[in-house]
Formats: C-alpha cells, structure tokens, sequence
C-alpha cells in the first residue's frame, strides 16, 4: 500500500496552487480534484464493487457537465487541451476533467486501462479502491508517495481521517475575507452556497461532519434529482451576497476544524496560505519533511516560482464593507488562528 496526504482546505484557499507546486517534484504523485470532481457521490459510505467505484469516476452527472468545462472551470480544468480527445469537452468523466490530464498525455488511453483494472474489483470498502487506485497510478508514474488535493475538502475531514486512518492531512488556511470575496465568482461555489443556503431553510445542514456533500446518500439523490428540474445556469448566473459567502466559509471552517483538531498531531500539518506566497521555499522544506520526501535545491527553485504575491482584493473594498466583512468572519478566523498558535507552541 502507497503512503500518502490528503490537503484539506475551505475553497479558495490556494490549495490549487500547492498541488501545482508539488506535481513538480519527481517523487510525489499530486492528484488534484479526484475526490470533488464525483459531486456528491465521492465519499458514500459503505462497500462497493470495482465497476461501481469506476462509475462514480467516469459518469458525468448534469451539474458536472456545467461546472466542470472550459467554459466555468477553472484553468485546472485541462481535457480540452487534449489532442485528438475521446470525449466532449462539456461531459467528459469526472477523472478525466481535471486529474488525468494533469498527470499523462495520453488521459484517455490511461482511462481505457484503468476501466479494465476496476472491471474485476470485487465488493470492497472505499478505501480500499482508492487504494487501488492511488497504487496503480504510483506505479505508472514511477512516484511513491500520493498527495490528494480537493477543492473545499475540509468539509470532509471527519470522513477521510476514518476512512483512511494511514494518511496524513496537510491543511491549508487563508483569510476568510479573501476567500469570501473569492467566492462570489467561483461557479462551483455559487452552487454549494446556493444549496447549502436552501437546505438550512429545511433544517438540514450540508456540510455536517456525519453527513456533508459528497458523503450523505439524501444528498446525492436530491443532486441527481433536482439536476433534471433545477434551472442550474440561473443560479450559477447569480451572484450569492458577500455575507452569504462569508456565512457558508465560516460554517464550513468551523466543522471542518472541529474534526482537524481531533487528528492526532504527528499526522497533521497546519499551513497558512500567507505564508506560502510570502516564502515558498520555507514552506515546502517544512511540509515536505513532514511528508517524508525530499527537498532537492533545484525543485525548491522551480517550485518557488509558482506562488504570485498580489494585493488582497478586500482591500479595494469600502471602508464599511471591509468591517462588515471582518465581523462576519471573526469566529471562524480566531480558530483559524487559535490551531495556527497551537501548532507552533
């Protein structure tokens, strides 16, 4: 069995970048959006089948073909980029949106073999054929040691500690205030808040550590449900309001930490988005002795020139504005910050 993390971090929170940063170094295998790319069927619990397991990664739902192409994703999304690809770039499968492409230049031959590897799985618990999975791909890029990176994926932090009790978790912060702002414009978002915000109104809570998106089976029904009566381009046309943002980021921090601080300290990394951009190279020297990898001078170099430092856009925003959005992100920034000081103390 391959050893290996998972980054957990809130959306918007840079973690796209620090999978890109580790994708250049020549022993990790960094798998970006295998996880979230499924929608809400990416953690059910419970066994499955090979070929069952293979059709969550390969069958496009309604929402996925709106959220996951080059017309909404983000520049991640790179099976459009493919020459001569198999399938239509607006219902590609889910692996094949973002994570193959990242990691082969021939996504559709690997998918083909890989088809065949899940064909024959037997009924066996989740974990393990991701397992099977994250081995098979090791093996095939010659790297050892597997970093799965999905976006908003602290929300399921509770979950992949118990599925995968091996794994270690790297978890990246940011400023609730930036990654509120970030929000507003970033389609997938809009749909989580959207769902989230309506779902409250029925006293259910989409983001609770025993039942968020992506592992609560009412969940995926009503997704697939509502994917063939909801008017999905309105709500992706309409921007949430910035408290809403900021609302939807503090409740998902506030689960997800709450199962973070319950990780046994030697298997968890708290990392700060800041710090990343401001030093790169300190921060991969950390977090790749925390992984048991390697730092060679050269990849520190290479990877140090992805992070870019920009002025925080709520800075641009009104005086009352900015207030507004600090008290609205207060409770969820202290734990933020109070698992930060632990960490160092």
């Amino acid at each position: 069995m391959t050893k290996g993390c998972f980054v957990l971090g809130a959306s918007r929170c840079g973690s796209t970048m620090l999978s890109q940063m580790l994708r250049t170094h020549p022993a990790i295998l960094s798998l970006s959006e295998l996880i979230t790319n499924q929608a809400t069927a990416g953690l059910l619990p419970g066994p499955v089948s090979g070929p069952d397991f293979w059709a969550r990664l390969s069958t496009p739902g309604r929402l996925q073909r709106k959220l996951a192409n080059p017309d909404a994703a983000p520049d991640e999304f790179l099976y459009h980029c493919v020459p001569s690809r198999r399938f239509y770039t607006h219902a590609c499968p889910p692996i094949l949106a973002v994570t193959l492409p990242h990691l082969f230049d021939d996504p559709d031959s690997v998918f083909d073999q890989l088809e065949r590897h899940f064909a024959t799985r037997p009924v066996r618990p989740l974990a393990d054929h991701y397992h099977a999975l994250f081995q098979w791909l090791a093996a095939r890029t010659g790297r050892g040691f597997w970093v799965e990176r999905s976006g908003g994926s602290l929300v399921a932090a509770q979950t992949l500690t118990q599925e995968f009790p091996e794994a270690r978790f790297v978890v990246l912060l940011r400023d609730g205030r930036d990654v509120a702002l970030s929000m507003q414009r970033y389609l997938p978002a809009r749909m989580a808040i959207w769902f989230w915000r309506n779902a409250r109104l029925l006293g259910l809570d989409v983001l609770s550590p025993d039942g968020h998106i992506g592992r609560a089976r009412w969940i995926d029904l009503a997704a697939r449900l509502g994917g063939r009566t909801l008017r999905i381009d309105r709500i992706l046309a309409r921007q949430p309001s910035l408290r809403d943002c900021a609302a939807f980021w503090s409740a998902l921090t506030r689960h997800g930490l709450a199962a973070v601080r319950q990780i046994d300290p030697e298997r968890r990394l708290i990392l700060h988005y800041d710090d990343l951009v401001r030093d790169p190279s300190a921060v991969l020297t950390r977090l790749t002795g925390f992984l048991d990898q390697g730092a060679a001078p050269d990849w520190l170099t290479q990877a140090a020139q992805i992070p870019r430092l920009v002025r925080p856009r709520r800075l641009d925003l009104p005086a009352s504005t900015q207030r507004a959005l600090a008290d609205w992100t207060a409770g969820a920034e202290a734990m933020q910050q109070d698992l930060l000081s632990q960490q160092g103390s």
